[in-house]
């Protein structure tokens, strides 16, 4: 497969630290007086324009962690930075993707992905030459003007991406964003992904249940214990790039694999 156009990423050791979680906890408050510790004590800084991919057990705290990132929620604890601003609310340079594409479906595809420009209350045309040309890098040239309903799953899952970097946001945060397509498909959205992301540079942090695509997408990847959630390991993935599927068969890439997995068995997620 042709390889995606991409300028190479800052390493994590040189760009500035651009999202810096300190000792973030977050307490659910159940009925009956019980309570729930989704994460307790995360410590990770992720630098300016690295993707960063979260893998961990079902439950762990991962999408918890997005949403305090973007400000959704507020932590029990600890202290949240992003663009050297604490997060004390939603923060407004930030786009989101979900498992879920979200689509309204009484909206047209191109007017779908111009929503988030009508709630910030900007003028649509000023964005709608950028709505095509997003829509035109994820392959939905000739259905800007269909329907939801109209479209696959990954067609409506590109069109959610397009929506989310409407507007250029410096932060993207993807909670499990292709868990509901068929493997063919997810590996040419992983690709897209990289494509959109790396021109211009935008810091990523990507949750996913693949410990290979995370590998394959990411510039580091952190493994989340069970919960409560803390930060069991940081690796650095030293892969080549411009990444495309062939990238899977380095021997790096099987190493990285291999190690990730090893963590997850040394903390009982796998037998």
């Amino acid at each position: 497969m042709k390889a995606v156009p991409s300028r190479p990423r800052p390493s994590s050791s040189a760009a500035p630290c651009f999202v810096e979680l300190s000792g973030v906890s977050k307490r659910y408050e159940l009925r009956a007086g019980t309570d729930l510790l989704a994460l307790d004590g995360v410590e990770c800084a992720v630098a300016e324009s690295c993707f960063c991919g979260i893998v961990g057990p079902s439950g762990c705290g991962k999408s918890t962690l997005l949403m305090l990132t973007a400000g959704l929620y507020l932590p029990s604890a600890g202290q949240i930075v992003v663009a050297g601003r604490p997060v004390n609310g939603p923060c407004p340079d930030v786009g989101m993707v979900f498992q879920r594409d979200l689509l309204l479906e009484w909206r047209t595809v191109i007017d779908n992905v111009l929503l988030p420009i009508e709630l910030k209350r900007l003028r649509k045309a000023d964005f709608e030459e950028r709505a095509r040309s997003l829509l035109r890098l994820v392959g939905l040239v000739g259905f800007e003007d269909s329907y939801p309903e109209q479209l696959s799953i990954g067609m409506r899952q590109r069109a959610a991406l397009c929506r989310s970097l409407i507007h250029d946001p410096a932060l993207l945060l993807m909670d499990e964003p292709f868990a509901s397509v068929d493997a063919l498909t997810r590996e040419k959205l992983g690709l897209d992904l990289l494509r959109l992301t790396t021109e211009p540079a935008k810091t990523v942090l990507f949750v996913t249940h693949s410990v290979e695509e995370a590998v394959l997408l990411s510039d580091q990847v952190l493994v989340m214990s069970p919960r409560p959630g803390r930060i069991l390991r940081r690796f650095d993935v030293d892969l080549p790039k411009p990444r495309t599927l062939a990238s899977r068969s380095d021997p790096r890439f099987h190493r990285l694999v291999g190690e990730i997995r090893g963590v997850f068995q040394a903390a009982g997620v796998l037998s």
